[in-house]
């Protein structure tokens, strides 16, 4: 699985319906956040490697109203915490 962190800047009121449209339309969805400061939510998607994000970010994301613009991070596998023994 690769894990992508998507910042989303919403229209004005928008916020918890874009939240919850995106639970519901975009598949490989983790988590949602409301989340303070220049963007209004934080999105964690996982996605099997075979999988094209950018349709998904491009297409399903982009397709749900009330959202102003995104930026996208791609999250690379460090460690794991259980992993490490001191």
């Amino acid at each position: 699985m690769q894990s992508f962190f998507i910042f989303i800047s919403c229209e004005r009121g928008q916020t918890y319906n874009v939240g919850r449209r995106i639970v519901k339309e975009v598949p490989g969805v983790k988590e949602v956040s409301s989340i303070s400061g220049k963007w209004d939510l934080l999105v964690q998607l996982n996605v099997d490697e075979r999988q094209n994000v950018g349709e998904l970010v491009n297409d399903r994301l982009a397709a749900i109203d009330g959202i102003r613009k995104t930026k996208t991070l791609v999250s690379y596998y460090v460690y794991n915490p259980e992993d490490v023994f001191f």
